[in-house]
């Protein structure tokens, strides 16, 4: 465990730029993970990555990283979220879910199961709070204790 408070120790200290590029990095990961995931629940089979899978994942990628930033998924400090991050990568996840149905499911790309539209969004707000919380209770003790902390009285009004 001392390489992950280490790595956790680095991390912590990063500028807030940094950590936000951590961030869309692992959603752009899981974008791509939860697309395969969706393929595979739907069409019960590994598939190999072809034109079609590679377009579904493009767009998943577009669509989302955007919609998150623009709602605000990205401004959330982990170590100080609770409850409320979940709420909002609902939102987020939500929003990013109409959008891309209509596009999968409502207009239709040849090749790409309709199932995918709805499959792939479930996935990914699972996956995305999953992470988030992960993320936060790893780095939550690490932080602690990274932390001098003086014990203050204040006296007086």
């Amino acid at each position: 465990m001392p390489f992950l408070e280490e790595l956790s120790k680095n991390i912590i200290n990063l500028p807030r730029f940094a950590k936000r590029i951590i961030a869309i990095i692992i959603d752009v990961g899981l974008c791509i993970f939860c697309t395969w995931l969706a393929f595979y629940l739907r069409l019960e089979e590994f598939i190999k990555i072809n034109n079609v899978t590679t377009l579904a994942v493009e767009i998943s990628i577009l669509l989302a990283i955007p919609i998150f930033w623009l709602l605000g998924l990205y401004k959330t400090i982990f170590r100080f979220a609770g409850s409320s991050i979940i709420f909002t990568v609902f939102i987020a996840t939500f929003a990013y879910s109409l959008i891309y149905f209509s596009v999968i499911g409502i207009y239709g790309i040849q090749g790409i199961p309709r199932s995918i539209g709805i499959i792939q969004p479930i996935l990914l707000f699972l996956s995305i709070s999953t992470s988030r919380v992960i993320i936060k209770f790893l780095f939550l003790n690490n932080y602690k204790k990274l932390k001098n902390k003086t014990n203050v009285l204040i006296y007086g009004a």
